[in-house]
């Protein structure tokens, strides 16, 4: 956008200095004023350009979240959203005794969090690592992890919402915990939703769901209108 809004206003000053000039004066002032202009933009952008610089150097701090018995380490590799959008590279590693058990990467944008989800099932311990803004046309990603009684760390599925910044549509997720009766293993239920708010469009749903049997999970998508990955 910064490239597009300096290369609009160059085009406005060359476009204002088309007119042939009447004395080799008038031409060398036309020139100086075209030399400030420049230096002015660049003046203004230089401070932005600092800024974004340093706003990148505070997402690259790796961070620390301690869950019970586990540590969780996360940070961005690199970020320049310039270069990779909003696929900047990133890690998570889970320790325990200060040992690595478990190791994985993502793509991502702005801050990372990590959340521990309420519930468990069976003492597993269930987290997500979130990224994305918090705004319309932007969106934001939960990756859902468990980690099981034997130490052994499961990476389900990656779950998003987002908003139109017209608000046409919303999209988002919810979880729920179930055990299954007809064997007793213990479910992870994900519930996807589209939302058309001008009620011109059927809202579409789709449920995903993350069988626990063994300390092994399975997923199973019973539907598939949003064309999701999981």
């Amino acid at each position: 956008m910064k490239k597009l809004y300096f290369s609009f206003t160059l085009l406005i000053l060359l476009s204002c200095g088309k007119t042939s000039p009447k004395t080799d004066m008038k031409s060398a002032n036309q020139v100086n004023n075209f030399e400030d202009s420049i230096r002015a933009i660049n003046s203004l952008m230089k401070p932005e350009m600092k800024e974004s610089s340093e706003e990148n150097k505070g997402l690259l701090v790796k961070q620390n979240v301690v869950l019970g018995k586990y540590k969780i380490e996360f940070g961005y590799t690199a970020y320049n959203e310039e270069k990779y959008g909003f696929d900047n590279p990133g890690y998570l590693k889970v320790f325990k005794n200060n040992k690595v058990i478990f190791s994985d990467t993502f793509l991502g944008d702005h801050e990372l969090f990590v959340f521990t989800l309420d519930n468990k099932v069976d003492n597993n311990l269930f987290f997500t690592l979130n990224w994305g803004k918090e705004a319309c046309d932007y969106q934001q990603t939960s990756r859902f992890y468990c980690i099981t009684t034997d130490d052994k760390v499961h990476k389900l599925g990656d779950h998003w919402t987002a908003s139109s910044g017209d608000g046409y549509s919303s999209r988002s997720f919810e979880h729920f915990y179930k055990q299954n009766p007809q064997d007793n293993s213990s479910q992870l239920l994900v519930i996807e939703s589209l939302f058309f708010h001008e009620h011109d469009k059927k809202d579409l749903i789709d449920t995903i769901v993350y069988t626990l049997k063994e300390n092994n999970f399975k997923s199973t998508r019973l539907s598939n209108h949003l064309k999701s990955d999981n």
